[in-house]
């Protein structure tokens, strides 16, 4: 006896009774449980499983199975007979209706767009995806310019706003040449549902849909992106396209307050902010070179011709300023953070025929001591694991 499918025949139920079939352990704290009949939609199409409670234990997925629907619980041999599961028994299921709905306005949407972008971009749907988040499809084309997307949701919503029936046909499945379907589906067993929007779309689908276009309500395409030979678009429909636009709505509040500029004029702001850091950076950089420059010539002073320059930094990037403007002045220096356990080394643009390169001069001591790091003729770093390390690194470059 194959599973009476309620999902299809009332949609729109949220609580059941059915008998139990068959209860099978699954041995890993989670059982499978065939009814007779379900409220709950299996996973295909592209369309996730409904969710919801079997005698008040959580669903955690429904599998078709054949014409069977199998209903995985999280429960325990104990558990399942507390709550009076059992061959034979009559159990209450209870639908997450919410997530149910939401996927049948995504799943319509799906449809909807499918067909607006073949009947206007001449591009076929590849793949359908339902995500938590997102849905999206796959399509057999490079992403369309701004002005045709704009054009895709114009006519999508054109749809929407006329509130389009959507009606289910049953048909053998060797027997579709009656409709006018957007994609021939496979000739297999059983019946072949096919979902029509009024006269505009016709689709083979076993997934669960609203019974009008106007129910979604809402309809926007969020993102286009290229994908392997073809593109990807995102979309948003019904509730979940509300929530979007809640979300995009309190982004752009959260911006104007923080740029103190009304919601117009935030693309103006942030260019004028992005203004004024890149010259704040360019001010910044020009102000280290100059310290730098300044630390560089004392140190150049303070210590002796031919002597490797040592000093002390209070970050990485402070440190290979320093060794770079003393390489400027043709002295070869390392530079110590104790605060990142980073060294850099420097040696001046043309160095001495005769002079090692700065990696051959402290790289050796520094693996000796665990450091990591490389370079080059010209410059050299290198990180250490702990203080003490680094110390053994320092006092081993100061021996003469």
């Amino acid at each position: 006896m194959s599973t009476i499918k309620l999902y299809y025949e009332e949609p729109g139920t949220e609580e059941a009774d059915s008998a139990v079939v068959r209860a099978i352990d699954g041995g890993d704290g989670r059982f499978s449980l065939v009814l007779d009949s379900t409220i709950f939609y299996p996973e295909g199409g592209g369309q996730p499983c409904d969710l919801g409670t079997i005698a008040g234990l959580p669903v955690e997925s429904v599998i078709e199975e054949g014409d069977d629907v199998a209903h995985v619980v999280v429960a325990s041999r104990a558990s399942l007979a507390e709550a009076g599961v059992e061959v034979g028994a009559s159990v209450r299921c209870r639908v997450d209706l919410r997530r149910r709905l939401d996927h049948s306005e995504q799943h319509t949407a799906q449809h909807l767009l499918s067909s607006v972008i073949l009947r206007l971009l001449g591009a076929t749907t590849l793949s359908f995806h339902l995500g938590e988040r997102y849905s999206s499809i796959d399509i057999d084309r490079a992403p369309p310019e701004r002005a045709d997307v704009d054009a895709v949701e114009d006519e999508v919503m054109r749809i929407v706003s006329d509130d389009y029936a959507v009606v289910t046909h049953l048909c053998p499945p060797e027997d579709p040449a009656g409709f006018p379907l957007r994609k021939r589906p496979s000739v297999g067993t059983g019946q072949l549902r096919v979902v029509e929007i009024d006269g505009l779309e016709y689709s083979a689908c076993c997934g669960t849909h609203v019974q009008s276009s106007g129910a979604l309500g809402l309809f926007r395409v969020t993102k286009v992106e290229k994908y392997k030979s073809g593109c990807r678009v995102y979309f948003v429909a019904g509730r979940r396209a509300f929530a979007d636009y809640r979300r995009l709505a309190g982004l752009a509040r959260d911006c104007s307050a923080a740029a103190g500029a009304p919601e117009d004029e935030l693309p103006r702001a942030i260019v004028a902010l992005k203004d004024r850091v890149r010259y704040g950076d360019r001010s910044l950089e020009e102000a280290r070179d100059a310290i730098a420059g300044y630390e560089a010539s004392a140190l150049d002073g303070a210590t002796p011709p031919g002597e490797v320059v040592f000093a002390e930094a209070r970050d990485f990037e402070t440190a290979s300023g320093l060794v770079r403007a003393l390489a400027r002045l043709g002295r070869v220096s390392l530079a110590a953070s104790r605060a990142e356990l980073k060294v850099a080394a420097g040696s001046p643009p043309q160095p001495d025929a005769g002079a090692k390169p700065v990696d051959l001069l402290f790289g050796p001591a520094a693996k000796a001591r665990g450091g990591k790091g490389g370079g080059g003729r010209t410059f050299f770093q290198a990180a250490f694991a702990d203080s003490a390390a680094l110390d053994a690194f320092l006092s081993d470059c100061r021996l003469p």
